[in-house]
């Protein structure tokens, strides 16, 4: 077999679906989340001379989110940091101009999306998720004892923490765009005792937010969070295929689903639901999932609850 053969061939094919994006680019039609972030890839790696994102506006979300995570621990360069970024296989240091624009990049993308998330009528149920989200933890984090005071609020410290969540919510919408429309929409929707539960916009966008991406947060939101066993990108479908096990072992018939907890490889989750209206339409939605790390939490399980086995690292929580 010959091996390079199979990788020209490859590249033809990837070639080929990178000129009919680049058509589509040109003429600003509609591209996927996902067709933009392989256009963009193509740009930014191709030996031949594509231009550069600046040259295309559907590389605009690619390009930022790239950059967040290139900046997000001093995204207003107060820290002096050295960055660093890939280029194909190796890592380099950023130049201080290309650090300047960068930052200003950044800063530009800050005060826009300031605007989108102040905005609490947006059409767009993913974008109103987010915005309210990104609002709610910024008044936590006026809430915190050292931001109590005016001149506090006012201070350089607080600032940067302000527009490190604001930042983030724009990430956050950015890679949620990606998760809704590589999911089959029937991963959206469990099953327990008979009674759908939906995984929607809010669910996405609340767990994500208050239970991942530890390291990005600007202040301890008292929060857990969650480590390898769930992941962002496949979550709803994890979250059917663990409801489809523990509907199938009976364990929780007739028993209340507003609270489903249940242990894999010896870590404790709680799933919250509860009906919810749409219309005139009742409804039952996720509307959180975290692993257990308090205490009380802990002993009230163990306490009002028995552990059932459902397979070998699947247990779940039945009340007593």
């Amino acid at each position: 077999m010959n091996k390079n053969a199979d990788r020209d061939s490859e590249q033809i094919r990837t070639r080929k679906i990178f000129e009919v994006l680049k058509a589509k680019a040109i003429a600003k039609e509609f591209l996927s989340e996902h067709e933009k972030e392989f256009f963009a890839m193509g740009v930014k790696h191709s030996i031949f001379d594509e231009g550069k994102w600046e040259d295309y506006e559907c590389c605009d979300n690619p390009k930022f989110k790239f950059l967040y995570l290139v900046y997000a621990k001093d995204y207003h360069g107060f820290k002096k940091t050295k960055f660093y970024k890939p280029v194909q296989n190796i890592i380099y240091q950023v130049k201080d101009k290309e650090v300047k624009n960068d930052l200003f990049y950044l800063k530009r993308k800050l005060v826009e999306w300031e605007d989108v998330i102040n905005k609490t009528n947006h059409q767009e149920e993913l974008l109103q998720q987010v915005a309210k989200e990104a609002r709610e933890e910024i008044k936590e984090l006026k809430k915190e004892y050292k931001y109590k005071n005016i001149q506090s609020k006012n201070s350089v410290n607080y600032k940067v923490k302000k527009n490190g969540i604001i930042l983030f919510s724009k990430w956050l919408y950015c890679i949620s765009l990606e998760i809704f429309e590589s999911l089959d929409p029937n991963d959206f929707i469990s099953e327990i005792n008979s009674t759908n539960i939906e995984f929607n916009e809010y669910s996405l966008i609340h767990i994500l937010n208050r239970h991942y991406a530890e390291i990005l947060k600007q202040f301890d939101t008292k929060k857990s969070f969650h480590s390898q066993i769930f992941e962002p990108r496949i979550l709803s479908s994890q979250l059917k295929e663990t409801l489809s096990l523990i509907d199938t072992s009976k364990h929780l018939l007739g028993k209340s689903i507003d609270l489903i907890a249940f242990q894999i490889n010896g870590i404790d989750y709680i799933i919250y639901t509860s009906e919810k209206l749409r219309g005139n339409i009742t409804y039952r939605r996720v509307n959180t999932f975290f692993p257990v790390e308090d205490v009380s939490e802990k002993q009230k399980l163990s306490i009002d609850y028995d552990l059932k086995p459902v397979n070998n690292s699947l247990s779940v929580y039945v009340p007593k």
